[in-house]
């Protein structure tokens, strides 16, 4: 099962770019069972390892802004530790709620971002035709 959900991961983020914490870790959490904290840092690290291996490709086809990715890690850098940091506070203290919600509210966020978009794009693909 944890193959077959790599897998399926691993393709997702190939054809959209999404898949480290949107999809795997409530994955992992609710396929198989794992603790917020460990389907969180599980989760980053398959991400990390995942895009890693496909990253020289895209700078190889040129697909990669370099001026919006500086910016993106002058504050994405600060942000990770922060990030960290934060998780590790909430570990201590056993807060799954807290991860559970955290991660839910992010899930449901970004799904609203890609349905918006995606309406907004249909709209505009049903007006010109």
């Amino acid at each position: 099962m944890e193959v077959l959900l790599g897998f399926a991961i691993a393709v997702a983020i190939g054809v959209t770019g999404v898949g480290g914490g949107v999809i795997t870790a409530p994955a992992l959490i609710l396929l198989l069972g794992l603790p917020p904290i460990e389907a969180v840092t599980t989760s980053l690290i398959f991400a990390s390892v995942v895009k890693l291996l496909i990253a020289p490709q895209y700078l190889w086809r040129k697909q990669v802004d370099f001026r919006i990715l500086a910016k993106l890690l002058a504050g994405g850098l600060p942000g990770v530790v922060l990030g960290a940091i934060f998780l590790e506070r909430l570990n201590k203290g056993q807060h799954s709620a807290t991860l559970y919600g955290i991660l839910g509210g992010t899930i449901f966020v970004m799904s609203c971002i890609h349905l918006y978009r995606l309406t907004k794009g249909l709209g505009a693909v049903k007006s010109t035709g």
